[in-house]
């Protein structure tokens, strides 16, 4: 199954997805006065990152493990206009070995604008090799995954 496949459900807003709010500014419009395309990167950035500080908390991962951004994919379904404050809701979509993927619904007032994937490969961040993720993070990804 694709990333496009397993994104068809982040169409539509879910309370039980792991979620952030960010506040579009006015420095992120472009020419035509909505959004630019590349923000929404920065948007998505936030959530994970958000996910990443809860999990690190959450499970004690140690700080040794690193999260590369293996792959990113982004589908635009709507122009987002200022003001505004989106909605960003993420859920794991595969879980690997040394790798996940990450699903990404970008709600404006609970329309979908935007819906993404990522692929995070997980790092020993004193070598820069990839490792097995630690069970704990497996384990919590994939009771994520389930619940789908």
């Amino acid at each position: 199954m694709q990333d496009a496949d397993l994104l068809d459900g982040f169409h539509a807003p879910d309370p039980a997805r792991f979620a952030t709010t960010v506040a579009v500014r006015y420095d992120d419009l472009d020419v035509n006065q909505h959004v630019n395309h590349a923000r929404y990167l920065t948007y998505i950035e936030e959530c994970r990152l958000a996910l990443r500080r809860h999990l690190n908390a959450a499970l004690g991962l140690p700080n040794s493990l690193g999260w590369a951004i293996g792959a990113m994919s982004i589908r635009y379904h709507r122009s987002v206009l200022y003001p505004a404050t989106l909605r960003v809701e993420t859920q794991p979509i595969h879980v690997g070995t040394t790798s996940f993927s990450l699903g990404y619904g970008l709600f404006d007032a609970g329309a979908c604008a935007v819906t993404a994937s990522s692929r995070s490969v997980c790092l020993d961040q004193a070598n820069g090799k990839p490792v097995a993720l630690p069970d704990m993070l497996a384990a919590y990804l994939r009771q994520r995954l389930a619940a789908r």
